[in-house]
């Protein structure tokens, strides 16, 4: 589709509208109106762009006597159009119009209608913005059309239209007005710093949620006080403080906040965060580098920068962390921050682009639009994806209602850029909200009305993006060139469904088929995007059988997908080689299959923590991490072999990995640092907390320049493995010739573990849970791995009978013993094995009375063994002492010779008399 070529309207770009309008106020003047419109004397300044027609007309007006009425329209982005190059700079705009449709048939009518605005930035290309999105109007009423408009930047060119996508539509259109105010200039300098000691107060903080604040002397940093805050129930509870005047757009700020825990407190995660307000949307942000584990003994320095990457009317910084933790802070400080130049060292889009790979990208949010972070992502990428700013959650918080603007300020860095996009993401179980499973307070079910509308909104939320970046880029354009469909749909051990497929809502309500589903709306709404599944753990060799089954499935029924993601969330001990087997695995599902697969590494970023507990978000919290070496130049010089071993080995894949995005611009930004516990050791990315090229650069652009390698001291690790399920061969259990699980690290490759049991053990009947280890050549040994063994009886061959000899109903006399003989045997095939006999009678009605096995009858039956047709008997027993009906329930239980049990239950009445 080709971008919109501007009508007979275009001419009038330029051109200073007349009637109804209002100078622009200067730059941080009070809101002002800049634009109205009544149409009474004429078009106000309004044109037709393409081939529409527009003039005052008497037919219908919402106030006064005339409206715009609109005619003469043959595409669907021809409507009424106005020249805002003149009356909007820069800056916060509230736009709204009156629309009716004209009544031009006897049924009642409808259409949608948008309003959007061209903008040419100064000296860029036009981009495309939805101030209002497809509002419905009919032909019975005047229907309000409004939005917010916000940009940030310079224009040659800005005009606003109302379109519908029924091209040949007449309308009217009545009473517009534009108010709002100019940007301030944003001018290094004109931010405060920010201290708080607390000696003489609270000096401006407040509590967030729960949290209860008081100033205490009982332990200080500095002077003679500090801030104690309690009551927190909520990880988000905490102490807050306006920051508005200490942030300017586009300047870095150094955070600097010391924490202690209370007394009595477990060690705990804090970190200082960022809540941005700006109208009605609130974001929040991660101050970058400022996270520890704090304790009760010593006070913590929480220390990081802070880049304000978008427009705010409040700012307010809190510090949160473990629910229910109580702790202190003191000397608080917010100040500019000398920033380093960025380095003049190669790009990382340069070298890696010159090996084949098309796109080398870094995800980001807006504050990576801004200042040095910006500079840095021209310099080294050619590619971002939204961090966060693609989700569901963040694309369509409520049922119906869109928030763009945080994903529209990427596009237009991007697009004023020439950078590609990579989105992320459409269809996923975590981040989306949870009205997408419900039905107003019922959750969703797998009936087929309720698979319908979960389609429904599977499409209208796909389609809503589409029709969102159609409308910004209507010749095609688009800075979007791949796109997450699913993400993370594979589950990291077994599950009952196909290809171990997690459980989420998605597949709850759709099964296996949303994946196809949302693939076929994706090809449908981007047509000309590169569309591909993406999952975590892809390199781990259970996982990567799971995914590859998927992906060969979904290639087998047609489903258009052009390409396979790796998130790579790796550490720096996983064998680079598991990685690539997986991709290895790809190429060779894609000759097999004659479909050619793209591959892309869409996540990476490289771990230097001792655990390895994986990438899973929505499994929450895990045990706190800790260091994998104790030195951290060492550790970050062993990230750089790494990353040095790992391109050596993805450049071999050039030829099938179409992109490589790293995950975050600099290590301070990186989610590492804060989830799912502080971990400020954390060096996982090519830049530093303060953007300079670190060990990991190198080791990708020119592993000369890295410091001798540190001795040995990583643990192999062991990658998962599967239960294992296994029949009892005798009713001692079954031996079990397990495989081992792959073991290795990358300075030894493979390394053989050890388990206990061991292979070919006999494991009884139940779940035995094996434990494995690996030791390396240096002498280190990796954390322990486990898994199930399974051992279960096969169906039994045998058919226990039993009867009593007396009949069901047998009488007695009270106060006499009474004696049931009862017969059992084997009617089926194999062996009941006598040993394991056992029997009970459970009373079920009548007076009381126990029934119980002679003395010496257990004895008898567990002497020998009971092949097919054998059979026996034994004796009850009971001496009642009341006259009625007592019934019984009783069951005989043993167990055949390969460990199945078995149990026969008969129903007889002991009928006592006088």
């Amino acid at each position: 589709m080709g971008r919109r070529r501007l009508g007979a309207g275009a001419a009038m770009l330029g051109m200073v509208a007349t009637a109804g309008v209002v100078a622009a106020p200067a730059a941080g003047a009070a809101p002002a109106t800049v634009h109205t419109a009544d149409f009474e004397q004429d078009t106000g300044g309004w044109y037709g762009r393409g081939g529409a027609q527009v003039a005052p007309s008497t037919v219908a007006a919402r106030s006064g006597a005339q409206s715009l009425a609109v005619t003469g329209r043959t595409q669907a982005w021809e409507g009424p159009g106005l020249d805002g190059s003149a009356l909007l700079p820069a800056g916060t705009w509230e736009v709204e119009a009156w629309v009716r449709l004209a009544d031009t048939t006897p049924e009642p009518e409808t259409d949608l209608v948008t309003m959007s605005a061209a903008r040419t930035p100064t000296g860029g290309s036009t981009t495309y913005d939805t101030v209002a999105w497809q509002v419905a109007v009919s032909d019975s009423a005047w229907t309000r059309v409004s939005g917010t408009y916000e940009f940030g930047t310079s224009n040659s060119g800005l005009e606003l239209y109302l379109e519908s996508p029924d091209a040949t539509q007449a309308f009217f259109v009545d009473d517009v007005t534009i108010t709002g105010e100019a940007a301030g200039p944003v001018e290094p300098g004109t931010r405060a710093d920010l201290v708080t000691d607390f000696e003489d107060g609270l000096g401006g903080w407040v509590p967030r949620g729960e949290a209860q604040l008081a100033a205490t002397t009982t332990d200080a940093h500095g002077g003679n006080t500090s801030l104690l805050t309690t009551g927190r129930t909520q990880g988000w509870h905490g102490p807050a403080v306006d920051v508005t005047d200490g942030l300017a757009l586009g300047e870095t700020v150094q955070v600097s906040v010391w924490a202690k825990l209370a007394p009595g407190q477990a060690p705990a995660s804090l970190n200082v965060s960022i809540q941005r307000d700006r109208g009605t949307t609130t974001n929040y942000d991660n101050v970058a580098g400022a996270s520890a584990v704090v304790t009760a003994d010593e006070w913590t320095e929480l220390r990081g920068t802070y880049t304000l990457g978008a427009a705010i009317d409040r700012a307010q910084l809190y510090v949160e962390g473990d629910a229910g933790v109580s702790f202190l802070i003191d000397d608080f400080a917010l100040a500019g921050f000398a920033e380093t130049p960025i380095q003049d060292v190669p790009g990382l889009k340069d070298v890696l682009g010159a090996d084949g790979f098309e796109h080398v990208g870094v995800a980001v949010d807006q504050r990576e639009t801004v200042g040095r972070p910006a500079q840095l992502v021209q310099r080294h990428y050619d590619a971002i994806t939204p961090e966060n700013d693609g989700k569901p959650a963040e694309i369509q918080p409520v049922e119906g209602t869109f928030t763009f603007g945080d994903l529209d300020a990427l596009l237009d860095f991007a697009d004023a850029t020439g950078t590609d996009v990579y989105g992320h993401v459409l269809v996923w179980h975590s981040q989306t909200p949870d009205w997408f499973f419900r039905d107003g307070d019922r959750p969703l079910t797998n009936s087929p009305a309720d698979q319908a509308l979960l389609r429904a909104r599977m499409e209208a939320h796909i389609k809503a993006i589409a029709d969102h970046v159609d409308a910004r880029y209507p010749d095609g354009d688009s800075p979007i060139w791949a796109m997450d469909v699913v993400n993370e749909v594979i589950a990291d051990g077994d599950t009952a469904n196909p290809h171990d497929m997690r459980d989420s809502r998605w597949f709850q309500v759709l099964g296996e088929g949303f994946v196809d589903e949302a693939f076929r709306l994706a090809d449908r709404y981007f047509p000309d995007t590169a569309l591909f599944i993406n999952d975590y753990n892809t390199e781990m060799p259970t996982k990567r059988v799971d995914y590859l089954d998927l992906v060969s499935a979904l290639v087998e029924r047609g489903v258009p997908i052009d390409g396979v993601g790796h998130q790579a969330h790796v550490d720096f001990a996983r064998p680079v080689e598991w990685l690539d087997d997986s991709l290895t695995a790809v190429e060779e599902l894609s000759a097999r299959t004659g479909t050619p697969l793209l591959q892309a590494i869409t996540e990476l970023d490289v771990s230097d923590s001792k655990e390895n507990n994986g990438a899973d978000v929505s499994n929450g919290t895990v045990p706190q991490h800790s260091p994998a070496m104790a030195d951290q130049d060492a550790a970050e010089t062993e990230l750089g072999y790494y990353y040095r071993d790992l391109f050596d080995m993805l450049r071999g894949h050039s030829d099938s990995i179409e992109s490589v995005t790293f995950w975050g611009i600099s290590n301070g930004r990186s989610w590492l640092r804060t989830w799912p516990a502080a971990r400020p050791w954390e060096s996982p990315l090519p830049f530093d907390d303060d953007l300079q090229v670190m060990p990991a650069y190198w080791g990708i652009v020119d592993p000369t320049q890295l410091a001798p390698r540190p001795a040995d001291q990583l643990p192999p690790r062991i990658a998962g493995t599967d239960d294992v399920a296994a029949d009892s061969t005798s009713p001692a259990g079954a031996r079990v010739q397990y495989p081992l699980p792959e073991a290795g690290d990358t300075r030894d490759g493979t390394v053989t573990a050890t388990c206990a049991p061991a292979p070919g053990s006999l494991f009884p009947i139940g779940t035995t849970e094996v434990t494995c280890t690996a030791t390396d050549a240096a002498g280190n040994t990796s954390n322990p791995s486990t898994f199930d063994v399974v051992v279960t009886p096969p169906a039994t061959e045998t058919e226990l009978y039993q009867q009593i000899n007396n009949g069901p109903v047998v009488r007695a006399n009270a106060k006499q013993t009474v004696q049931l003989v009862v017969q059992f045997g084997n009617r089926g095939a194999g062996v009941l094995l006598g040993d394991s006999f056992e029997y009970a009678c459970i009373q079920t009605a009548g007076p009381a009375l126990a029934l119980d096995l002679a003395p010496g009858s257990a004895r008898q039956v567990s002497n020998r063994d009971y092949p097919a047709g054998q059979n026996g008997n034994f004796t009850l027993r009971a001496r009642p002492t009341q006259v009625g009906q007592a019934t019984f329930d009783c069951t005989m239980e043993m167990t055949d010779s390969r460990g199945a049990p078995v149990s026969s239950t008969t129903t007889v009445t002991i009928d006592v008399r006088r």
